[in-house]
């Protein structure tokens, strides 16, 4: 039996969800762009030393080596840690990035001797919120322990003002032959999303047969949350953006992205 969801669907089954990463690498050249801008308005050169959290199958950390950018991603997923490292010899930057299987709750003792060696942490796609606040927080907190001074931390994810506007209680994703239903609810207490998601098989003819079930249940954060967490973990917020385009936050904005300093 699965313990906590996080297992069952990155570590039991990551072939689901690595369908959903893989649809993803049609934004990852925008996102790029993005980030080396922030990193280029917070003082993060060429050659630093960058520190990705919930690397996945290093959709991001690749592309950041091809630009020059020392990369070490982490992440729990055994089959996507080795996807990252394949995909990191195709496009020959093997020496510039180091992918390590582990759990970001435990970031500072997987990545033991390397106190404060980074200039940036980065964290994309709603990577975070998985378990309680207390932990996301401690992440934060290690994190800070890992960074030099004057190093930043860059969060991409939800925002919550957003998407209790345009909530949607069903919908769908169709990748091949692979079918995604996702019911959701929202618990307005906990600020809580509860997802659950059915995987089908399109066979030949049509047909779907059914593969798996997951609850998926994560915490979504306000900026106002968020900007609490980070200044209580140590860190020092410096600005939020509506997204890769840096545009400013707004209510209309799907996600958004938060960059914090070490003091």
């Amino acid at each position: 039996m699965s313990g906590h969801w996080t297992e069952k669907l990155f570590i039991e089954k990551p072939e689901y969800f690595k369908r959903t990463i893989k649809e993803r690498f049609k934004k990852t050249d925008s996102e790029i762009d993005g980030l080396i801008k922030l990193f280029t308005e917070y003082g993060v050169t060429k050659g630093s030393r960058i520190l990705d959290l919930a690397c996945g199958i290093g959709r991001v950390a690749v592309p950041l080596a091809q630009h020059d950018y020392n990369v070490v991603g982490l992440d729990i997923s055994p089959d996507y840690i080795q996807h990252a490292k394949k995909y990191a010899q195709e496009k020959q930057v093997e020496h510039q990035t180091r992918f390590i299987e582990g759990d970001m709750r435990k970031v500072s003792t997987e990545l033991k001797n390397q106190t404060a060696s980074f200039d940036a942490v980065i964290n994309i796609w709603t990577s975070m919120g998985y378990w309680d606040e207390e932990t996301d927080e401690n992440i934060l907190r290690q994190s800070l322990a890992l960074t030099r001074p004057s190093g930043v931390f860059i969060m991409h994810t939800v925002n919550k003002d957003n998407l209790l506007r345009r909530f949607q209680a069903r919908d769908f994703s169709d990748e091949d032959d692979l079918v995604r239903l996702m019911d959701r609810k929202l618990d307005l207490e906990t600020s809580r999303m509860i997802n659950y998601w059915t995987y089908y098989y399109r066979e030949n003819n049509g047909d779907l047969k059914l593969l798996e079930k997951m609850e998926i249940n994560h915490r979504v954060y306000s900026l106002n949350e968020l900007k609490k967490q980070f200044q209580d973990a140590g860190w020092s917020y410096k600005k939020s953006y509506g997204g890769f385009t840096l545009d400013p936050l707004t209510m209309d904005t799907f996600s958004m992205i938060i960059v914090a300093e070490k003091p």
